[in-house]
């Protein structure tokens, strides 16, 4: 009788051995779980949703490229000499963030654009734009236009414009007059994203190129 009992002792403990405990086997299940949703909920967290987000996201890039906690690659361009121009592109962990075009038209114009990048997408845009011409023989005056856009899931959602004027005299520049700073409509943001699109596929380059287009 006891070798009855020792043989069906043996059996179930086999029985059991061949079969892991369901504990193990949602545990092999896990990682491929678990390594998708930090990457979504990571995603849903980093999406910028207000103009405050925005301004905050703005600031912590402006903070690591003064840090030098950035990579740089950048490329010249000039098409035909009527438009010269720099393409300067900040990466962080292989990831655009910051885009800088600078660039002259002729010799009365200058601007500086900058695109901020917050997962592939662009979510504020700085212009900056000179124009100079002479007012008498010892006089310039510069009329300046700064163009602030917040986006928002690629859609502008605030959009801003500083006009000022610098009269200058025999080299020396005066002093900013404000002419107009305000919130305007948003439909100078369509050409401003058709250039970002231009510049995010341009971001691989490495030699100066003719033109950008």
């Amino acid at each position: 009788m006891k070798q009855i009992i020792y043989l069906s002792a043996i059996l179930a403990m086999l029985s059991c051995n061949n079969h892991p405990p369901a504990n193990e086997e949602s545990a092999k299940e896990t990682p491929t779980t678990i390594s998708k949703s930090p990457e979504s909920s990571s995603k849903a967290l980093n999406k910028i949703q207000t103009v405050d987000g925005i301004k905050a996201a703005y600031s912590s890039i402006i903070s690591k490229i003064a840090m030098k906690n950035m990579d740089s690659i950048s490329f010249k361009y000039n098409c035909n000499g009527e438009k010269t121009g720099k393409v300067l592109y900040f990466i962080e962990n292989g990831k655009v963030r910051l885009i800088k075009h600078t660039y002259n038209e002729y010799s009365h114009f200058s601007a500086t654009e900058q695109y901020f990048i917050n997962d592939g997408e662009v979510f504020f845009v700085l212009y900056n734009h000179v124009s100079w011409s002479f007012v008498d023989q010892d006089k310039t005056k510069d009329d300046i236009t700064e163009k602030r856009f917040y986006v928002i899931n690629n859609n502008p959602v605030k959009c801003l414009q500083n006009k000022s004027t610098v009269i200058s005299s025999s080299g020396k520049a005066g002093k900013p007059t404000v002419v107009s700073n305000n919130e305007i409509e948003c439909s100078s943001f369509e050409p401003a994203l058709k250039q970002f699109n231009t510049l995010i596929k341009l971001s691989g380059q490495r030699k100066d190129l003719k033109c950008l287009e």
